[in-house]
């Protein structure tokens, strides 16, 4: 998985739709996800000093990757620990990435896993879609799917992609193209750059749907724009 887990553009908007901080950090976040490290530190330094659950993750996120602060994932641990023992499922996601990765703290992946399942169950939709991505490598396709569905309700695209993926293969579920195309489809429309490649792939073998160069190269060319392999290879091949 990607070691940078709170892309600004991406993850934050997902927090923000969770509604799992504080009210009174709100403002921080806010300056966070606009870039605004400065006005985010003010906000949540003070508001952490006083226990602010909201405020501890918040502030764990930027010293966790170091955001407008020099990176000290240690410090950042600390303050996770103390949010997420108050069910802030941000600092729960912190602390698993950090014992999964051994940042900051000693490896641990039964800690992790804890962490991981802990945060999922709080809400974190991030936190969702990496369980079900990891039970599918388990080949544990029930809870995968299961953790699909629910991120995907969250509107997490890249697991509207891999609920197709379960239905493209029969992995868990009856093998069925044609609900492999709509999740697919509505993966793509939320700018999923994997979910692109396997819609495209759809129209241009007529697999689940009738047979579309043009919608598939459609497709296929948004995919590669976001720099997926798969993609770029395709309409590489394709060019010769």
């Amino acid at each position: 998985m990607p070691r940078k887990i709170f892309l600004i553009q991406v993850i934050l908007i997902l927090i923000f739709a969770t509604n799992i901080w504080a009210q009174n950090a709100d403002e921080g976040y806010q300056a966070l996800r606009n870039g605004d490290y400065k006005t985010a530190l003010s906000i949540f330094e003070p508001l952490a000093a006083q226990n602010n659950t909201g405020a501890q993750a918040g502030l764990a996120t930027m010293y966790y990757e170091g955001l407008g602060v020099q990176k000290d994932e240690k410090r950042a641990v600390a303050l996770a620990k103390k949010a997420a023992k108050k069910e802030s499922a941000l600092a729960q996601f912190i602390l698993y990435d950090a014992y999964e990765n051994g940042k900051g703290i000693a490896k641990d992946e039964d800690k992790a896993f804890d962490w991981l399942q802990t945060s999922a169950e709080n809400g974190y939709p991030q936190a969702q879609i990496t369980i079900a991505k990891m039970f599918f490598l388990k080949k544990d396709y029930y809870r995968s799917f299961n953790w699909a569905q629910i991120a995907a309700k969250r509107n997490v695209a890249s697991a509207m992609t891999l609920a197709g993926n379960h239905y493209a293969l029969g992995a868990g579920v009856p093998q069925d193209n044609a609900q492999a195309y709509q999740w697919y489809k509505r993966a793509a429309e939320y700018g999923d750059a994997e979910g692109q490649y396997w819609l495209a792939e759809m129209y241009y073998t007529g697999r689940g749907v009738p047979k579309d160069p043009v919608t598939g190269k459609k497709w296929m060319t948004e995919s590669a724009r976001q720099d997926f392999d798969l993609a770029k290879k395709w309409l590489k091949q394709s060019a010769k």
